[in-house]
C-alpha cells in the first residue's frame, strides 16, 4: 500500500491511449545525438514487451532529439504500418525558427500521413549543465526561443507555418518561460498546443522550504496563464523531474498528487492526459536522469496504476478523458 492509494484502488484504467513515448535508434543518422550521448536503443519490440498486458489500443510517438524530422517520422511510419507498434500518430522534430522551416515541414508531413505535430525542445534557462532545468537538447544553440526578443521573433515566424497545416505543438519548456509563451501562443489561436510533462517544475524537496515555495510560486503563475488559452493542454507525465523519488511514496508522492490534482483542476480533464513516456526503462521515462534509486523498479504497469490511484474519486468520464479521450481528441486519432 503507497501513502496515497488504497490497495483495492491499485488497479488500471479501463483502455489507455499512450500519448507520449519514443523509440531509440542511435545507430541511424537521424538519431546521431542520442549516439553522441551514449544512448542505447530502445525498439518497437522493447515497447511492446514492456506494455505488455496493458489495455493500450494506440500510441503517439515523439520526436526523441531528432535531428532528422522527416527521417525519423519515416522510421516509425513503417514501424507503424508493418505493425511491429500501435503509434497512430507522430510528433516530429522541426527547428521552427530556421529560415527553411516551411520546406522542413513540407518534408515532414511527406515522410508520414501520420504526423500530427511538432515538437521542438525550448527548455532554456541559462548554460546547460545538468543541474539546471536547461534541457541537453538547448546545449547545441544555447539560446531562449520564447524570451529572448529576436530569437522568439524567429520561432514565432515558424510556429505561424503550423495553423494552415493541420499541425499541433508538444512544448516542451521549463516555468521561468511560460508566461513568454502564453503571449506567443495567444497569437495564434488556431495552433493546438500541448505542454510537456506537466511544465517541468524543477526536483521538488517535498520539505516545505523556501526553495519549492519558489519553484511552485512560479509554476503556478505559468500555468496559470497557459491554462487561461482553450487551445492549450497538459501531458503528465516524467513527474520525477518534479518531484525526484516520489515512486517511493511518502511526503514526496503526497505533494506530486496534488500537483497533478491541481493541474487537472486548472486544465479540466478534457485538457489533460497521462502518458508514460516511455523508453529505456522505468527511472529514465521518470525523470531522464534515470539516477534515483527509487524509481528502478518502475514498470510501465506500476506506473499507470499509480495515475489511475491518484483519480480514483474522479468520475468515469474524467478518467476516460484522461487516458484515452483527452489524446484521441487533441491528436485526431
Amino acid at each position: 500500500m503507497h501513502c496515497c492509494i488504497a490497495a483495492a484502488e491499485m488497479t488500471l484504467p479501463r483502455r489507455i491511449v499512450d500519448c507520449h513515448h519514443h523509440f531509440l535508434a542511435p545507430d541511424e543518422p537521424f538519431h546521431a545525438t542520442l549516439g553522441a550521448l551514449g544512448a542505447p536503443a530502445y525498439t518497437a519490440e522493447q515497447y511492446a514487451a514492456d506494455s505488455a498486458g496493458l489495455p493500450i489500443e494506440k500510441t503517439v510517438h515523439i520526436e526523441a532529439l531528432a535531428d532528422d524530422g522527416a527521417g525519423e517520422a519515416a522510421y516509425v511510419d513503417a514501424l507503424a504500418s508493418r505493425g511491429a507498434c500501435k503509434v497512430a500518430a507522430i510528433v516530429a522534430n522541426c527547428d521552427l525558427s530556421a529560415p527553411d522551416a516551411a520546406a522542413a515541414l513540407d518534408k515532414i508531413q511527406a515522410a508520414s500521413a501520420r504526423v500530427r505535430g511538432i515538437r521542438y525542445i525550448l527548455d532554456y534557462d541559462g548554460p546547460f549543465d545538468g543541474e539546471c532545468p536547461t534541457h541537453v537538447a538547448c546545449k547545441a544553440h544555447a539560446t531562449d526561443y520564447l524570451r529572448d526578443a529576436s530569437a522568439a521573433a524567429a520561432f514565432e515566424r515558424g510556429f505561424a507555418l503550423l495553423a494552415a497545416r493541420g499541425l499541433s505543438f508538444d512544448l516542451q519548456l521549463c516555468p521561468a518561460q511560460m508566461e513568454a509563451a502564453a503571449a506567443m501562443i495567444s497569437r495564434h489561436p488556431g495552433v493546438p498546443v500541448v505542454i510537456d510533462h506537466m511544465g517541468k517544475p524543477w526536483r521538488l524537496r517535498a520539505d516545505g522550504g523556501a526553495a519549492d515555495a519558489a519553484e511552485l510560486a512560479a509554476w503556478r503563475k505559468g500555468m496559470a496563464a497557459l491554462a487561461a488559452l482553450p487551445q492549450v493542454s497538459c501531458k503528465l507525465s516524467m513527474l520525477g523531474v518534479a518531484v525526484p523519488g516520489w515512486p517511493a511514496g511518502g511526503a514526496k508522492e503526497e505533494l506530486l498528487r496534488g500537483l497533478v490534482l491541481e493541474t487537472i483542476s486548472l486544465f479540466g480533464a478534457r485538457r489533460c492526459m497521462f502518458n508514460s513516456n516511455w523508453h529505456i526503462n522505468g527511472a529514465v521515462s521518470n525523470s531522464d536522469a534515470g539516477d534515483v534509486p527509487s524509481d528502478e523498479a518502475l514498470t510501465m504497469a506500476s506506473l499507470f496504476e499509480r495515475f489511475h490511484g491518484w483519480v480514483a474519486h474522479l468520475g468515469e468520464a474524467e478518467r476516460e478523458a484522461l487516458f484515452a479521450g483527452s489524446a484521441e481528441r487533441f491528436y485526431r486519432i
